[in-house]
C-alpha cells in the first residue's frame, strides 16, 4: 500500500500565506466606495422678463454668455453611479450652458411665452450642463 502524502508544517505555513495573499486583493474590492459621476438633468420651465412670485425654482441660465432668469417648474435628474472621487462644486441656482451652438441659439432665442424642455449632462456638483436637447412650446412664438 502506497503511503498518504504528509504536508509538513513549512507547507501548511505557505499554503496559508498564498491563499491570503491571493484573497486579500477580492477582499478589498469591495469596499470602494461608489459615488455619483454623472448626471442626466431634465428642466422645464419658463423665461422670465423680470422675476415674479409664481411656483417652482428660479435658477439663473446662462446661455452664450448672458445670464437669465428661468422659473423651474419641472425639475429631473437621473444620476448614474461609479467610482468616487469625480464630485464637483458648484452653485445649483446658477446653471452655465454649454453644447452645440444651434441648441444654443434656440434656447437664446426662447420667449417668456414659450415652455422650454431642457435634456443635458453634468457631473455633480458642477453648474456647468452640455446640451444634447431643447424643445420650445410652441416653436415660434405668437407675433
Amino acid at each position: 500500500m502506497a503511503s498518504p502524502i504528509r504536508i509538513t508544517e513549512p507547507w501548511r505555513r505557505l499554503v496559508v500565506v498564498a491563499l491570503v495573499v491571493i484573497s486579500a486583493p477580492a477582499a478589498l474590492a469591495h469596499d470602494t466606495p461608489r459615488t455619483a459621476v454623472r448626471e442626466i438633468v431634465r428642466l422645464q420651465g419658463h423665461f422670465e422678463v423680470e422675476p415674479a412670485a409664481g411656483t417652482g425654482d428660479v435658477v439663473e441660465l446662462s446661455v452664450l454668455g448672458k445670464a437669465r432668469s428661468f422659473r423651474v417648474g419641472d425639475r429631473q435628474v437621473f444620476i448614474t453611479v461609479g467610482a468616487a472621487g469625480l464630485v464637483g462644486s458648484g452653485d445649483p441656482r446658477r446653471i452655465v450652458v454649454r453644447g452645440a451652438r444651434e441648441l444654443l441659439v434656440r434656447l437664446a432665442a426662447a420667449t417668456p411665452e414659450q415652455l422650454v424642455t431642457l435634456l443635458g449632462e453634468r457631473r455633480p456638483g458642477s453648474s456647468e450642463v452640455f446640451l444634447a436637447a431643447v424643445d420650445l412650446c410652441p416653436e415660434r412664438p405668437a407675433p
